[in-house]
């Protein structure tokens, strides 16, 4: 595969609630190559573009290698989070990975001030976007709105969708896209089945 023929993927997932947004749509920066369907891990160039978008880093922002280093394992750690489902908890590595982003973040506790108590980052760049999701992410673990973040059940897909049905049976990150092709791989495996059975 040509590397110069990778990109980042769009996401078409609907949006989660609130912050928690934030951190699913980073969890589902993925990278493709033209005519392949399966995703890859985002590059640091697709990281960085998704954190000027959100406005999370100046588009004048020029970060460090080590730094897009940090927040790919920040995005790896967390997916692998969304993995392990309800009740699941991280491996030692990724406990690491991920405090060391947030001592690297600066997160602090809020209290004064007119808004909330609220968690936030003193760094400033790609560091301040980690903390700002990590953040979010700490405290979607304690309120269970995490529980409801799912990795698509399409097999060449990694998109994080957040699962509103009413007992999470939610599969796929799009009805559209995923679902609807996993629909039409089934009914031709039926249909094959069936050629088979009249053979």
């Amino acid at each position: 595969m040509d590397v110069e023929e990778r990109a980042r993927d769009v996401d078409r997932t609907p949006p989660a609630p609130g912050d928690l947004e934030l951190v699913r749509a980073f969890l589902s920066v993925h990278d493709h190559v033209r005519g392949h369907e399966r995703s890859l891990p985002p590059s640091p160039e697709s990281v960085r573009a998704f954190l000027v978008e959100r406005g999370l880093l100046a588009p004048t922002d020029r970060p460090t290698p080590e730094d897009l280093d940090v927040a790919l394992a920040v995005h790896q750690a967390l997916h692998r989070r969304v993995e392990t489902g309800p009740g699941g908890s991280l491996g030692r590595e990724d406990v690491e990975v991920i405090e060391a982003a947030a001592r690297a973040a600066g997160l602090e506790l809020r209290l004064g001030g007119a808004g909330p108590p609220a968690l936030a980052a003193r760094a400033t760049g790609v560091l301040g976007a980690l903390g700002r999701i990590l953040a979010i992410w700490f405290l979607a673990e304690i309120d269970g709105s995490w529980n409801r973040l799912k990795v698509c059940g399409d097999e060449s897909c990694v998109a994080v969708f957040y699962d509103r049905s009413r007992n999470r049976s939610g599969r796929w990150c799009s009805m559209q896209e995923c679902g609807n092709r996993n629909k039409v791989r089934a009914w031709r495996a039926r249909r094959r089945v069936g050629h088979a059975d009249d053979a």
